[in-house]
């Protein structure tokens, strides 16, 4: 009900929505476009690591002025340092529904500030993160948008807590780039060039990102220490010599962005192996029997997956 009520209230103009809090910001404008539009492919592949996920879409395809069926609210989950999706969330619907809550003048403010900075530009970031061959360029445009975002006070928030995580924009990192459809091929000609420049004497801790600018190209960070990406790849890398226009076709290039694509990019593996230890910490006498018996636990989980108990009865009989 309470979600019927808001977009009774955002289609009747009674609220204070993003488009008119954004109406004069061209920067802005675009912005939404570009994330309905995003918001709106991303619903409908409905290909969700889980549900939380399609919740933070949904609702910021609402929030900004998407179309869709009135679902009903779900209950705030768990709140804590570990799921900041909850938060993005928890902060949308307290956007969506504080005309019907009791907030002052500043928190009234500070929420709407989130909720348009994760609606516009963050829900995209975050939905994409795990996309190991879309991480370059996310990075780099990330930090463009950043730049010309209306909000600056927002924005350089955002930027100094990107910059803490900008080490892994490495010389070798890079090589997950050659893989990302949505680079052009002259930028992929440039990237295939710069592998026979000279690797960096010094080792990159972290990226600067003022330094970067609105022509920064993903070529500037590719050198011959790329080539040791395609090597811990352990793929042919003889598509290289070939026109990138001709890479698609090509079953080296299949076979190394596949490899590329299985990468773990995101630290939810390290977080459920953390998990793991912790849940069977103490269980064995020996390190070497615990060592054991958490390679055995991850090897049953693999071959059964997700399935609860009584799916396996179901199986069984």
């Amino acid at each position: 009900m309470v979600l019927r009520e808001f977009l009774a209230e955002r289609d009747g103009g009674n609220i204070r929505g993003p488009r008119r809090v954004l109406r004069h910001h061209d920067t802005a404008s675009k912005l939404k476009d570009d994330a309905l539009a995003f918001l709106k492919e991303a619903l409908m592949s409905k290909n969700h690591p889980r549900e939380d996920y399609e919740e933070l879409l949904r609702l910021s395809y609402l929030f900004l002025g998407g179309e869709g069926p009135a679902k009903p609210f779900r209950r705030p989950g768990a709140l804590h340092q570990a799921r900041w999706m909850a938060k993005a969330i928890y902060c949308l619907k307290l956007q969506m529904l504080k005309s019907q809550l009791s907030l002052t003048g500043r928190e009234k403010a500070g929420v709407e500030r989130v909720a348009l900075f994760v609606a516009l530009v963050y829900c995209k970031q975050w939905h994409e993160a795990p996309i190991s061959v879309k991480a370059p360029l996310n990075d780099v445009l990330f930090l463009e948008i950043l730049k010309t975002y209306p909000d600056q006070t927002v924005a350089k928030a955002a930027e100094q807590a990107l910059r803490r995580h900008l080490w892994y924009v490495s010389e070798e990192n890079a090589g997950l780039a050659f893989f990302d459809s949505r680079i052009d091929v002259e930028e992929k000609k440039q990237m295939v060039k710069a592998l026979d420049k000279p690797a960096s004497k010094k080792e990159l801790k972290r990226l600067e990102g003022k330094k970067m600018t609105m022509s920064f190209s993903l070529s500037s960070f590719v050198t011959s220490k790329t080539q040791s990406f395609f090597q811990k790849l352990d793929s042919d890398e003889g598509f290289l010599a070939k026109d990138p226009a001709l890479w698609e076709e090509d079953d080296r290039f299949k076979d190394a962005r596949k490899r590329a694509l299985g990468l773990r990019v995101v630290n939810d593996a390290a977080e459920r192996g953390i998990a793991l230890v912790q849940r069977y910490l103490g269980s064995t006498k020996s390190a070497a029997q615990e060592k054991y018996l958490l390679q055995l636990v991850h090897h049953h989980r693999k071959l059964v997956g997700r399935e609860k108990k009584e799916d396996l009865q179901k199986k069984a009989f």
